[in-house]
């Protein structure tokens, strides 16, 4: 098979690193609950937060129904380090995916930058990094209304790089979102295990 035209990477666990959980504990303490019941609300209400829901209510849900301690879920001390915390959880770069990136770009391919995320996130990659010189588009749910897997999500993005989907290589760690962008015929590499990154270089050669 010949190398793709474009390449669409995800950000969570694809050009960053696992999310580091180690403040979940703590977080937990400081506001009356369990980690694990903290660690299953985080998650079930997720998705809303990066389809858009505010993130001040998303930690609200997430504190309710993780049962934490009314007066400190109210505390907005509390709320902005839970924020903090979040945000910094998620900004450990992978460097050799984002070179791999840069290095498909400059040869001529077009880049795309897709992530599920909410925008307190973004911001902070944003301020990071220079994000536009790398990708031809950057796609993030709560910017959008959309959200992988739902397949809009993905011919938006398709339209952005102006490339039909057979030609584009998307990655992503998560299957459900590999299923849903194999449904509109792009090609596909599930983001996981010790040889991942050897396996995304091989696709691009």
């Amino acid at each position: 098979m010949t190398a793709p035209a474009g390449l669409i990477l995800d950000y969570g666990n694809v050009l960053s690193r696992r999310q580091d959980e180690t403040w979940l504990e703590p977080a937990a303490t400081r506001v009356g609950t369990t980690e694990h019941a903290l660690r299953d609300a985080y998650w079930q209400h997720r998705h809303g937060y990066d389809a858009g829901l505010p993130v001040h209510e998303y930690w609200h849900r997430v504190l309710a129904a993780a049962g934490a301690d009314r007066a400190r879920a109210a505390d907005p001390v509390d709320l902005a380090w839970l924020i903090d915390q979040d945000v910094s959880s998620w900004l450990h770069y992978d460097e050799d995916v984002w070179a791999l990136a840069a290095d498909f770009h400059a040869r001529g391919g077009r880049t795309a930058f897709l992530s599920n995320s909410g925008p307190e996130v973004m911001a902070r990659l944003r301020a990071d990094r220079r994000i536009e010189s790398i990708f031809d588009a950057v796609v993030i749910s709560c910017e959008v209304g959309l959200s992988k897997p739902d397949p809009r999500i993905y011919l938006y993005c398709l339209d952005r790089l102006g490339i039909e989907a057979p030609q584009v290589l998307f990655v992503d760690d998560r299957a459900d979102n590999i299923e849903g962008a194999a449904r509109i015929g792009l090609r596909t590499l599930l983001f996981k295990g010790p040889d991942a990154l050897a396996r995304l270089r091989a696709l691009l050669v």
